[in-house]
């Protein structure tokens, strides 16, 4: 589920940098699109995870974070601006202290494991630096949120691949 997200990330990164005549309307339906993937993706996760996930209903919150925040910029196309804007940074900030929760225990479970963490952090920095230098010119937040989306993306799916060797390395051992 962890690539999955981050794959969606990637996407929504590579949209925003190369679609032709970004403007707000793009902005919110591509974002909304993100949103609403990575909320549904993490409710899934949360719920088919309930009894193995110490914390799983921190999950659910985020899930439904995202699935509203992409909810409200799909049915508001016309937010526009620095209403957009806030609604980008808001996802940000919750998305990233809920990765950094997270990474702080996966890296309690796994050792070193801190990619996660940085994925939080980033997010994080990405929210506060959207509330602290607003702008409502939408090829200026678009690239912002672009190059987010493609190293949010990246280290998603860095994290994915981590995790899936360490999966693999337990099974291994568990064979022998």
């Amino acid at each position: 589920m962890t690539a999955v997200r981050g794959l969606a990330a990637l996407v929504f990164g590579f949209v925003v940098l190369l679609w032709p005549g970004l403007d707000e309307h793009v902005l919110a339906v591509a974002f909304g699109g993100f949103a609403l993937a990575d909320g549904l993706v993490l409710v899934a996760v949360a719920v088919a995870g309930r009894d193995v996930l110490e914390q799983w209903w921190l999950v659910l919150v985020e899930g439904a974070v995202g699935t509203a925040v992409g909810a409200v910029a799909l049915a508001w196309v016309a937010i526009g601006g620095l209403s957009l804007l806030a609604l980008l940074a808001a996802w940000a900030v919750i998305t990233g202290v809920a990765e950094i929760e997270a990474g702080v225990r996966l890296r309690r479970l796994a050792g070193s494991e801190a990619s996660l963490l940085l994925a939080g952090g980033l997010s994080l920095l990405a929210g506060v630096a959207l509330i602290a230098v607003p702008s409502d010119d939408p090829v200026s937040v678009g690239w912002a949120i672009g190059v987010f989306g493609l190293g949010y993306g990246g280290l998603l799916t860095f994290v994915a691949a981590r995790l899936r060797r360490r999966a693999r390395g337990a099974q291994v051992d568990a064979l022998r």
